[in-house]
């Protein structure tokens, strides 16, 4: 029996291993239902409503032949090249996010992209193409930094066809401290669009989110997707839509999209789109006012800049807005108000901007236990956890892992008590290995009756035989907890700690990166050796080889599955184990009350009473 149930504990730890690895990424996209109908007193109030089918795209105005300006407004994170062709977002520089550890370059969003981040466009000229650009020329009509409100503001104004006047205005925050709308990052976007002159006529265009690379770090491509919510849902489109796929086994395969629709619903109208990656996030949002006419996004695939031959993944992912601007009266103006949010999905940053963009906290993208299970409230009190202490320990270049120090060891001392109890339990079963051992033996054929028998003697000698399972029910969960956390966590990003350079990603030692080919991680090395030593630390019934060759698999399997994981769960994990291992120690150091001086106990029964002359007489067992 024994042998049957380690197998079975085996297959299901490998069933349990490719699971993790394979998450599923299909997420399913909405049924196309009717355009809602426009209100444009929503965004208008004196605009009057446009008739049914007079709607038109904005006709293109070529501008090839005007060269293109770069006009720039930037706050001490953030640096904004805006085009002068549309007003469009060039690129963004995250001037405090450097490229990696050895390119002190800073990180450029949308950098060689085909698109603008939020480009104007109109509406494509047949299915599955791209929107149209506008093509207009803008110039700088003003740049303003307001002291008082700590804002930096830049204006810009164009002219395009059929009598319309378009401006656009780029707001970036000062307070480095803000949050919320106050967030350096979170820039404020406004769009008039003025008639001067010509027929009122609604139209639609379309306002693009920019695009994001893959990662390093996201070999599966898990983060690189488009995402939205409108009020209720939360969906993610991944890039990998775009690509041939053959899926896992047959499940899953898929033909390459070109193009995927999604459509507003006229009780849950969007509330906000985004790209993202595994660490940075564009985030589109559209405020109440601007709600009832975001009819659509459109999400297509974008090229990868210097993607490789032999790269799985050749295109990231850019999504479409579409905007359907309600007919204007000549001298009347609309205002869209689109604020845009560019840098890092830290977790406590989405968390504050939910108060001003609901539920945008879904960008961080917690990753999902075998790929169905989610657990993102867990990993948002364990990394809001670390944040708190992290503002708490003083500044260095180690503070987040110090910060993982600090935690591991309030989870152990939370856990001290339970560990305690377990260390006693198992101490004091191991002294009854003899007695259960002859229990099996006498009721090998009766379970039922051994059962009982086993039940009895952990009742006469007050054995809780479940008191190893509390620990495990506590650090077991936590540790799941940051293994999803930890893959999307951009406040570990080039974060070092000892000689491991970068928390986000496996440990290696600079000039020891590699051994006959292979990658060297010192960590989950370390890992694995701590978790053979604390088992051989802890008192285990040795009447259950079943049980040893479980706890020996896990050993295995458990380095295996950290071995390419960030190198911040596997340096919590090694901590706990050396915690443990100190607070085994202890136990064995101290006297316990139970312990009579051997390592084992004889089972005394109580005295049986001769037939016929009432006399108890003791006998062994």
């Amino acid at each position: 029996m024994d042998k049957k149930n380690t197998l079975v504990g085996v297959l299901l730890i490998g069933a349990a291993v490719a699971l993790m690895f394979w998450n599923s990424k299909n997420q399913p996209t909405p049924p196309p239902v009717a355009t809602p109908v426009v209100q444009p007193q929503a965004v208008a109030p004196a605009a009057p409503v446009a008739a049914a089918g007079t709607q038109t795209p904005v006709p293109a105005q070529p501008i090839s032949s005007i060269p293109e300006q770069i006009f720039s407004i930037e706050n001490d994170f953030l640096k904004l090249k805006i085009s002068s062709h549309d007003a469009t977002l060039k690129s963004v520089v995250f001037k405090d996010q450097p490229t990696s550890l050895t390119d002190d370059t800073p990180v450029e969003f949308n950098a060689g992209a085909s698109v603008p981040a939020l480009s104007l466009a109109a509406a494509p000229a047949a299915a599955e193409s791209v929107p149209v650009p506008l093509g207009i020329a803008f110039s700088v009509e003003s740049k303003t930094e307001d002291a008082a409100a700590k804002t930096r503001t830049i204006t810009l104004r164009g002219a395009g066809r059929d009598g319309l006047e378009i401006r656009r205005s780029y707001t970036l925050s000062l307070d480095a401290d803000g949050s919320g709308a106050r967030d350096p990052h979170f820039i404020g976007h406004k769009i008039q669009i003025t008639r001067v002159a010509g027929t009122p006529t609604a139209f639609p265009i379309f306002i693009s989110t920019g695009t994001l690379p893959p990662t390093e770090g996201d070999r599966a491509n898990i983060f690189l997707n488009a995402s939205y919510f409108n009020g209720s849902d939360y969906e993610k489109i991944g890039a990998d839509k775009f690509s041939h796929s053959s899926g896992f086994l047959g499940i899953g395969g898929h033909d390459a999209a070109r193009e995927i629709p999604v459509y507003s619903l006229r009780e849950n109208p969007f509330r906000w789109v985004a790209v993202t990656n595994q660490y940075f996030a564009g985030i589109l949002t559209f405020p109440q006012t601007v709600q009832p006419i975001i009819s659509q996004l459109l999400v297509f695939p974008e090229p990868i800049k210097n993607a490789k031959p032999d790269d799985a993944l050749k295109n990231t992912v850019v999504a479409y807005a579409r905007v359907d601007v309600p007919a204007v009266e000549v001298g009347k103006t609309v205002n869209l108000e689109l604020p845009y949010y560019i840098g890092p999905k830290e977790y406590v940053r989405m968390a504050a901007l939910c108060d001003v963009v609901p539920e945008v906290d879904h960008v961080v993208q917690f990753t999902r236990l075998f790929g169905f299970i989610g657990i993102d409230w867990l990993c948002k009190i364990l990394v809001y956890v670390m944040n708190v202490i992290h503002d708490w320990i003083p500044a260095n270049a180690w503070s987040w892992g110090w910060a993982i120090l600090v935690m591991t060891l309030i989870v152990k001392l939370i856990t001290w008590p339970l560990t305690m109890a377990q260390q006693r339990s198992a101490k004091k079963m191991q002294k009854f290995q003899e007695p259960m051992k002859a229990i099996r033996e006498k009721y090998k054929d009766n379970p039922q009756k051994q059962q009982q028998e086993m039940m009895k003697l952990y009742r006469e000698h007050k054995i809780n035989p479940l008191a190893g399972c509390f620990p495990v029910l506590i650090q077991i969960p936590i540790f799941f907890g940051m293994y999803c956390a930890f893959q999307t966590c951009a406040e570990l990003r080039l974060q070092g700690f000892l000689w491991i350079p970068d928390l986000s990603m496996p440990d290696v030692i600079p000039g020891f990166e590699t051994l006959w080919g292979l990658p060297v991680h010192i960590l989950p090395i370390l890992m694995g050796a701590t978790m053979i030593l604390n088992m051989r630390m802890t008192p285990m019934p040795s009447s259950n080889p079943g049980q040893k060759q479980m706890f020996y698999a896990m050993m295995v399997i458990f380095p295996i599955i950290c071995y390419t994981m960030p190198s911040a769960l596997t340096l919590y994990w090694t901590m706990q184990n050396v915690f443990t291992i100190f607070q085994t120690w202890l136990v064995r150091r101290s006297r316990d009350k139970d312990d009579g001086g051997s390592g084992s106990v004889e089972i005394i029964p109580p005295p049986q009473k001769k037939k016929g002359r009432g006399k108890s007489i003791p006998t062994r067992a």
